[in-house]
């Protein structure tokens, strides 16, 4: 937890600048959607002009955090004149240059200040505020604290955009990140108005037919190993095809292994559009996996991380398995 006078660097980056852009990664879920939103609201109470972009689409199911629609989705020759007359960035739940992809790029090419907030271990030093609590169960627990710091008043829209981040990113308060100090920080927007039945219903409530229907044809083609220690499965870009559902909507499905009993550590496998396969590392808290995810060039929480291979859906599943069945060996 931040204190007081640590918190000064990003007081001091927000009060020299107006018109500022808050940004968030690629696949954005409810932490980075709802730090976002939470921010953007606070700005905007103290007067700043804010900019709303991000480099990807958000799931619909997050809509109710921006009723209004107001963020927008980067695209170059759009948004070049945007970038360039802002005095500032602020991005949330990333400390990634990669994961910001090409609105990235324009920030960097365009030398943008940048302050970063985030709970991930890092793998870059992004700007030149970067404050980084990786203990915290969500990037939105930094941001309460830093509003509260700052004697903000918390409106609805920001109590619901910090509910939204810490049930999300703590799976519902049930993850390892959960901590009694997260449940005190919940009961307090609870106590502040907080729609939590709203949210929860918003957020786990709101499948599509095409998502069942997804969900059920992973769940038939689980595989197992390591004397059921281990799971995974594979998401093609047939299968989102044959079903009809969309990527954004497979979101929680790394989850789905950590509901069965002696599963420890569960791996998804996600073919993207050109080629490459993304894969989601899980674990249930007793075996590290970030050490896996580091092999193959990713990264992320202790027992939460991910990683982009450049092979195809088959050779990462054999490859990929290959190593973490030796997570049982040890």
């Amino acid at each position: 937890m931040i204190h007081g006078k640590e918190w000064q660097p990003l007081r001091d980056f927000i009060r020299d600048r107006n018109r500022l852009l808050v940004t968030t990664h690629i696949n954005p879920d409810g932490d980075a959607i709802g730090s976002q939103m939470a921010m953007a609201h606070y700005l905007r109470r103290i007067g700043k002009e804010v900019v709303l972009l991000n480099c990807d689409s958000m799931p619909e199911y997050f809509h109710f955090l921006d009723p209004q629609g107001e963020i927008a989705l980067y695209s170059a020759p759009e948004h070049e004149a945007v970038v360039a007359g802002l005095e500032g960035c602020l991005v949330v739940d990333i400390s990634d240059w990669g994961r910001l992809r090409n609105l990235g790029e324009a920030l960097r090419r365009h030398a943008i200040p940048l302050a970063c907030v985030d709970h991930h271990i890092p793998t870059d030093q992004m700007g030149e505020v970067h404050i980084c609590v990786q203990e915290a169960s969500s990037t939105g627990e930094i941001i309460y604290d830093f509003l509260l710091d700052s004697g903000a008043e918390l409106a609805p829209p920001i109590v619901d955009a910090l509910y939204t981040c810490i049930m999300t990113d703590t799976g519902s308060f049930r993850f390892t990140n959960t901590t009694a100090r997260t449940h005190r920080i919940a009961a307090d927007l609870l106590e502040r108005g907080a729609h939590y039945r709203a949210i929860y219903e918003q957020v786990y409530e709101n499948n599509s037919k095409q998502r069942t229907l997804l969900m059920a044809r992973l769940l038939e083609r689980m595989h197992f190993a390591c004397e059921d220690r281990l799971a995974y499965f594979s998401l093609s870009q047939e299968l989102l095809r044959q079903t009809g559902a969309r990527l954004w909507e497979t979101d929680g499905f790394s989850e789905l292994p950590r509901t069965i009993a002696k599963v420890e550590v569960s791996l998804m496998f996600t073919e993207t559009r050109e080629g490459s396969t993304k894969v989601s590392f899980r674990s249930k808290g007793r075996v590290a996996i970030n050490g896996l995810a580091a092999l193959f060039g990713g990264g992320g929480h202790k027992f939460a991380s991910g990683a982009t291979l450049t092979m195809s859906l088959n050779q990462a599943v054999e490859v990929v398995v290959e190593e973490a069945k030796k997570l049982f060996k040890e």
